[in-house]
């Protein structure tokens, strides 16, 4: 089935293809979201298109229970008191020897995951530092659910952070890790098509990647105009994908494990790749979803997206 979009509290239906926050360079930006049981997310406190938090690089801003009195520099974001999650979950600043965005688990009992846009999670634990790695990363924070149904269930607040990359000095070593891949029309779409769980934003707790039936009934229910037919439009992008001369098949940049029996599902080491080296970005999959009409597969809360 097709996901529903998330709706802000203001009212505005999150689209794609469209920035409704309020970025500046050289800033971070901070939201922050409850999970909901269907896995898509809402935002916590109304936002009216804007960043809950923005700080410069000389600021901080801080997860807290009980809030504090913002400054130019400490910038405080207000949880609301859930069961399992520390007082002060996370804080973020600026390691001013790298250059990176530093994001601390403050807690002294549960691991937080720090996930980068397009990415899986990977574990913070208690304590423990790690750089923002990307523009776009959410920061998982576990809780036990108002209704829990066993005694180890739990569900999610999301801190979601965008801040403009450190610059990258040229080195003596060859570059190799440049985002250069091309990606034709047919390849952007089919990526978002079959992809576009895990290129959502706020990220979904279990995304899969989709199977060609359930490309076809998509497109059938939002009704999509692809040509010739749903089933062979769908079929054609499996095809650019996964194919003979697809973008994981024929791909001299990944290598061709497995057999004939490999799923789609399997090429996702590449896909990532494709992630890491920044040929695709949340800016790049709005773009691409509003220009070649894929917008019913991909959910994406509009506010979250960087400018160009």
């Amino acid at each position: 089935m097709a996901a529903a979009s998330v709706t802000p509290p203001d009212g505005s239906g999150a689209q794609v293809g469209r920035s409704g926050g309020d970025f500046s360079r050289g800033e971070l930006n901070a939201w922050l979201y409850e999970v909901m049981p269907d896995g898509t997310s809402q935002p916590l406190w109304p936002t009216s298109g804007r960043p809950m938090a923005t700080v410069d690089a000389a600021g901080a801003v801080y997860v807290s229970v009980e809030g504090g009195q913002s400054t130019t520099t400490r910038k405080y974001l207000r949880v609301p008191r859930a069961e399992g999650m520390s007082a002060d979950p996370v804080t973020v600043y600026m390691d001013k020897g790298t250059g990176f965005w530093m994001i601390q688990n403050s807690g002294r009992t549960n691991t937080l995951r720090v996930q980068q846009y397009g990415l899986s999670a990977v574990p913070l634990r208690p304590q423990a530092v790690m750089p923002m790695a990307g523009r776009d990363v959410a920061v998982w924070i576990p809780v036990v659910p108002h209704a829990a149904r066993q005694a180890n269930s739990e569900s999610f607040r999301l801190l979601i952070l965008s801040g403009t990359e450190r610059p990258e000095a040229p080195g003596q070593t060859r570059l190799i890790t440049a985002p250069r891949r091309y990606l034709s029309d047919a390849k952007q779409e089919a990526l978002i098509a079959y992809f576009g769980d895990h290129l959502s934003w706020p990220p979904l707790p279990a995304p899969h990647v989709r199977q060609q039936a359930e490309v076809e009934q998509i497109a059938y229910q939002a009704r999509l105009p692809k040509e010739p037919t749903p089933e062979r439009w769908a079929r054609n992008r499996f095809d650019v994908l996964a194919g003979r001369d697809g973008l994981f098949t024929d791909a001299d940049w990944y290598p061709r494990l497995g057999g004939p029996g490999r799923t789609l599902a399997n090429h996702l080491a590449a896909f990532h790749r494709l992630v890491e080296l920044r040929t695709i970005t949340l800016r790049r999959v709005c773009e691409w979803a509003l220009r070649h009409n894929v917008g019913p597969y991909v959910i994406i809360d509009r506010q979250l997206v960087p400018p160009a």
